[in-house]
């Protein structure tokens, strides 16, 4: 199942990219209050009275054009336009450069419970670095048995049950010069509209078990072209024992694209019996080339059937 996306107000405070200060509250509190929306708003309309599209779910960026509006207001206007905006509460207002909360924002702010920060960045830059934090940390997240490896630029999902070799193949495709993401358990995140990235736990990256040896570090063995901290997920291989294979529906000639599903993204899949001997590391290469070669709309199957019909057409013909 999908894990809880938040991210707290003190998480964003502290991330050194966005160059934030505190205007109001203190930092305890905003461990308390979590974002849960990855867009922003600017505040436009919203400080001149017009509130209706005023999500307070999302991050509030009051900047130098709200500002002179409301420097063109008699004080008593300025205060009431910005209690009709406060009043709404919005999770959080952040005040772009070069601008910062007045004394009476900052009561009125109070009076409503809204937390108010400050950043060094215009407007423009801050929205492409808040955006892209957010989309990250609050992308839906799933994790699964399975590993995950480069190879050949084709970030490979290995999925089967224990013992049919999954550590095995990855630590061979490993020592044929491909790169290990995660071993065991795969951390998948979405990010809009259909890219699932993988990763690895911090505590067992560049790790991976094989039975009979134990745990191998494969950096310090291999070196650090051997591994890497997160990859995109092309696609799915699901390695199943010879005994087991009749319970699924696996391709036999590859005229088409089969599909396995994580986290709402479809991506290629490939069901792949495994028997005593079988150079599965050789097979996880092919596949990498085969997902390739589809991609560019090339399919072997059809191919061989163009063939057949160049070559009935001949027979006909004489």
């Amino acid at each position: 199942m999908p894990g809880p996306a938040f991210y707290t107000l003190y998480e964003l405070l502290k991330n050194t990219q966005l160059d934030l200060s505190l205007e109001n509250m203190s930092e305890d509190e905003m461990k308390k209050i979590e974002l849960t929306e990855s867009k922003v708003q600017v505040v436009g309309l919203s400080i001149a009275g017009f509130v209706a599209h005023l999500y307070k779910n999302r991050i509030q960026l009051f900047g130098k054009s709200e500002m002179d509006y409301l420097r063109t207001l008699p004080m008593d206007e300025q205060l009431e336009m910005s209690e009709t905006f406060l009043k709404e509460k919005p999770i959080l207002v952040i005040f772009t450069h070069p601008e910062k909360p007045t004394d009476q924002f900052k009561e009125i702010a109070r009076k409503y419970n809204v937390p108010l920060m400050s950043t060094t960045m215009i407007s423009s830059v801050f929205t492409d670095y808040v955006r892209d934090i957010l989309n990250t940390a609050l992308a839906p997240t799933v994790s699964l048995h399975a590993q995950l490896i480069d190879v050949l630029s084709v970030g490979m999902l290995i999925m089967g049950e224990s013992g049919v070799g999954k550590s095995e193949t990855s630590l061979d495709l490993v020592m044929r010069g491909h790169k290990l993401i995660a071993d065991d358990f795969v951390e998948i995140r979405r990010l809009s509209p259909n890219r699932l990235i993988g990763s690895c736990n911090e505590i067992g990256r560049n790790f991976i078990e094989i039975r009979g040896i134990g745990l191998v570090d494969l950096q310090q063995m291999f070196g650090i072209t051997s591994v890497d901290s997160e990859k995109e997920i092309d696609c799915v291989v699901r390695l199943v024992s010879w005994e087991e294979i009749h319970k699924f529906d696996y391709e036999r000639v590859g005229d088409k694209i089969n599909y396995y599903e994580i986290l709402g993204v479809k991506k290629a899949y490939y069901i792949i019996p495994v028997r005593n001997g079988s150079n599965l590391s050789s097979l996880m290469e092919a596949i990498a080339r085969d997902y390739l070669l589809k991609k560019m709309g090339f399919f072997a199957a059809k191919e061989m059937e163009k063939r057949l019909d160049n070559k009935l057409k001949g027979l006909k013909g004489n």
